[in-house]
């Protein structure tokens, strides 16, 4: 979801840069770049190891979640250039869909509903319901059973090196879609990497 349905990572960016600070850590954007498409726990319990924190990591979760979820409320969002044609012509071919997000679930409704793409979607996997989060295969593995399909029939699209990472592990296609926003992200394991949605359709998708 975040910076392939919705150019979202620098809110996410910002919220963990809030968080940390609250919570008497310094950091930029650029210093969490590297984090992107890991689950809040995974992440919250790398920060506590990298910056030596003694806050519990239950606690910053939640306070990372009040900051993500008021900062989602406030932005004008949008889908990202070419979204809503390439789920239109997803569905009109017949495939199958599924949302597999690091984010909660709370947070996966609020940002489909104000993009008005709930209707798109078969099912909705979180990371909240991960043991491992990216780069690990499980939510992808996960979606994939949603769908009642196999890894070798799905294709995941990506914009960060974790999340293309747990699409390789997972034995799954995947795109890769160069988003500036998220920062420099390793996309070279990618079945095929694009800068633009309007590179690629329900047929070309089929086709993989």
């Amino acid at each position: 979801m975040d910076g392939v349905l919705i150019d979202s990572q620098p809110l996410h960016y910002e919220a963990d840069v809030r968080t940390l600070g609250h919570f008497g850590v310094t950091v930029t954007a650029r210093d969490v770049e590297k984090y992107a498409g890991t689950t809040n726990m995974d992440r919250y319990r790398r920060f506590l190891r990298d910056y030596k924190m003694t806050a519990s990591v239950e606690e910053m979760v939640a306070f990372r979640e009040q900051c993500i979820m008021a900062l989602i409320r406030q932005a004008e969002l949008s889908p990202i250039a070419g979204i809503p044609r390439l789920l239109k012509s997803v569905k009109d071919c017949g495939l199958k869909t599924a949302v597999a997000s690091s984010s909660s679930y709370d947070l996966i409704g609020a940002v489909l509903q104000q993009l008005h793409l709930e209707n798109y979607f078969d099912r909705i996997v979180s990371g909240e319901d991960m043991k491992n989060g990216k780069p690990a295969p499980d939510i992808f593995l996960a979606a994939a059973n949603a769908l009642e399909s196999t890894p070798a029939q799905c294709v995941v699209i990506e914009d960060s090196g974790n999340g293309v990472l747990a699409a390789r592990r997972a034995s799954m296609k995947v795109i890769a879609y160069v988003n500036l926003s998220s920062g420099p992200q390793d996309l070279s394991p990618a079945t095929r990497i694009i800068h633009n949605f309007s590179e690629i359709d329900g047929q070309f998708l089929a086709g993989l």
